[in-house]
């Protein structure tokens, strides 16, 4: 297989690097990420403006592409240009944080992984919970993704879409009798915004600063699975639902 490779945290992040452990063996693995890092971009795209593409040397993926542009872009780019033959498989990821629930409308990393379905590309987004205190285990999440990848390609959705991949924090050491098939949740993310200065009656400057984990979510869905320290997988239809 010929598999691009991108994320939202850059082409030189611990979970873009963990994330080419797990693919190795599948195939030819092609890094075309961003140059610096752009999470919470969506599906943002290069309309006006020259987009960058810089050849850069990574100890552990050789040769890749850093783009000067949104993950979206990088997708786009590496079908059209960049890649040497068909794209057989699109990864984002592994983001450093989770996307789950509402959160696959704000990240980068899935939009990556949407745009290549959009490609009608098979495409699998990775993410990483994150919690205060804990610190994230690359090695393990490259280990719980190498088992999981080729089940997921081994399954054809029931209509264009692509796979979510949510790891817990911690990951348990049973983790792969710990996986869920799970809607993805739809309850909103809290607010809350800090106000951080008001100098004068005219100007107000807030930040966002809601807890991750404060969540209200009912049933069994991708937050609530991590939440509870397992790993959940959703299927995400590009339209309405499967």
């Amino acid at each position: 297989m010929n598999i691009m490779l991108t994320n939202d945290d850059g082409w030189d992040a611990p979970g873009i690097l963990a994330a080419y452990r797990a693919l190795a063996g599948l195939g030819k693995i092609y890094v075309v990420a961003p140059a610096s890092e752009r999470s919470a971009c969506s599906h943002m795209i290069t309309l006006r403006g020259p987009i960058t593409v810089e050849h850069r040397t990574c100890d552990v993926a050789g040769q890749v592409f850093a783009v000067g542009g949104t993950p979206a872009d990088c997708v786009r780019l590496a079908h059209a240009e960049l890649m040497n033959g068909p794209i057989d498989l699109v990864v984002s990821g592994i983001n450093r944080g989770a996307n789950s629930g509402v959160d696959v409308f704000y990240s980068g990393t899935i939009a990556g992984a949407r745009e290549g379905a959009i490609l009608g590309i098979r495409s699998i987004a990775l993410s990483q919970a994150i919690r205060r205190g804990v610190e994230l285990d690359w090695t393990r999440a490259a280990e719980v993704c190498a088992a999981v990848i080729p089940d997921l390609l081994d399954e054809t959705l029931p209509g264009p879409g692509f796979w979510s991949v949510n790891l817990p924090s911690p990951i348990p050491p049973d983790a792969l009798d710990r996986i869920h098939r799970v809607p993805v949740a739809v309850e909103p993310v809290p607010m809350q915004f800090d106000r951080l200065t008001a100098d004068s009656p005219e100007v107000a400057t807030f930040g966002y600063g809601a807890p991750y984990w404060d969540r209200k979510v009912e049933g069994p869905t991708d937050y609530s699975t991590i939440r509870d320290g397992d790993v959940a997988i959703s299927a995400i239809p590009l339209l309405g639902k499967f």
